[in-house]
């Protein structure tokens, strides 16, 4: 699963792991749906999100690998990580963040200056805080998570954690020690279970990102 907010850069991370050999499998993207329908914003949307289920659940029935980006703001896509897992899926989720919504607005702009889909102001703000909101307990639930933070565009998406679930204990298998923004403080690391030093080892995923 490729998580995060509108217009933190998820389709943008697909394409570099793609681009460094990682395989997706059957790629389910919403986004992609919609510009093949017809209708108001809303309607494109519902039905777009109708297909990807459709889609997905049939990748579970036929256990075939797949894959699917979603903004994560609705608590139907953790159900999906949950019925993976138990149809005997490896699940991993890569998640892409940034540090205020008043960034993905300005990025979902620019976008639709090029040409690319809009999405409401008041829809986006609203997103980004139920996308964080969920992103500990998306953790809980995959085998491996991979969270990224692409705050600044001077440096494009930034690989800052990557957790295993290890038998119910997540063991850190990269911390970017010498940034943590914020918002990852807030939202995806455990207070009550700090990351021990000796946790945490190089992982070849980190050397390849910016």
């Amino acid at each position: 699963m490729v998580a995060g907010p509108n217009g933190s850069g998820k389709t943008t991370l697909t394409q570099y792991l793609r681009d460094k050999g990682i395989d997706f499998g059957v790629y389910i993207n919403p986004d992609d749906i919609a510009k093949t329908l017809e209708g108001t914003y809303d309607d494109r949307v519902r039905a777009a999100q109708s297909e990807a289920d459709t889609l997905r659940e049939r990748c579970i029935h036929d256990r075939a690998s797949f894959s699917f980006e979603t903004v994560m703001s609705h608590p139907s896509k953790l159900a999906i990580l949950g019925r993976a897992n138990a149809a005997g899926f490896k699940t991993s989720m890569f998640f892409v963040g940034t540090d205020d919504p008043t960034t993905n607005i300005a990025r979902v702009a620019a976008r639709v200056e090029l040409g690319g889909h809009d999405v409401p102001r008041n829809k986006i703000v609203d997103r980004w805080h139920r996308t964080m909101n969920s992103l500990r307990e998306a953790m809980r639930i995959v085998d491996e998570s991979f969270v990224f933070d692409n705050s600044s565009i001077d440096f494009g998406p930034r690989l800052i954690l990557r957790l295993e679930n290890v038998d119910g204990h997540h063991v850190a298998r990269h911390v970017n020690a010498q940034f943590i923004p914020p918002w990852a403080v807030n939202y995806c690391l455990w207070p009550e279970s700090p990351l021990e030093a000796d946790s945490i080892e190089g992982d070849s995923l980190a050397s390849q990102s910016r």
